[in-house]
C-alpha cells in the first residue's frame, strides 16, 4: 500500500474518530454523575465543600455542577448539541480546577485537566460523524 493510499484511507475515516472519544468521555462523566442525580445527593454531597470555598448557594451550585455533567454526558454520548454542552462543561471544569485543584499537584489535578481538555476538543470540533447533530444536519 503506497503512502498516498494510506493517507486517502485515513482521511476517509478521520470524521469518525470523535465517536471513540465521545463514548469514552461521555460514559466516564455519566458514571461519575448518575449516582448523585438518582440518589438525590448532588447538592448535599458537595454543599460543605462549596461553602468552604465561598461559593454562593452551595446546595444549588452542587446540583448545577452535577446536572451539567450528567446532561453533558448524555449529550456527548449521543452526539446532540455537543458544542453547547461542551461549553457548559468547559466552565464546569475551569471552576473545578480553580476552586479545588489550584494548589494540588499535577497528578492530583490530572483528571480535571483531562476533562477540561476533552471538553475543549468537543467545543472546537463538535460531535463528528455518527451523531444526532450530523443526522439532523444532513436531514436539511
Amino acid at each position: 500500500m503506497s503512502e498516498i493510499e494510506t493517507i486517502s484511507w485515513s482521511e476517509k475515516l478521520k470524521p469518525f474518530a470523535a465517536i471513540f472519544i465521545r463514548l469514552a468521555f461521555g460514559f466516564h462523566l455519566l458514571q461519575y454523575s448518575y449516582g448523585d442525580v438518582f440518589q438525590g445527593t448532588a447538592g448535599s454531597g458537595n454543599e460543605e465543600m462549596l461553602a468552604k470555598f465561598g461559593v454562593p448557594f452551595p446546595y444549588f451550585m452542587g446540583w448545577l455542577y452535577i446536572l451539567t455533567e450528567f446532561s453533558g454526558s448524555i449529550s456527548i454520548i449521543i452526539g446532540f448539541k455537543v458544542r453547547w454542552f461542551a461549553f457548559a462543561l468547559v466552565i464546569n471544569f475551569i471552576v473545578a480546577l480553580y476552586l479545588v485543584h489550584l494548589n494540588k499537584t499535577y497528578m492530583q489535578s490530572f483528571e480535571a485537566i483531562q476533562m477540561l481538555a476533552v471538553s475543549l476538543f468537543f467545543l472546537f470540533n463538535g460531535s463528528g460523524k455518527l451523531s444526532v447533530d450530523e443526522f439532523l444536519k444532513s436531514d436539511k
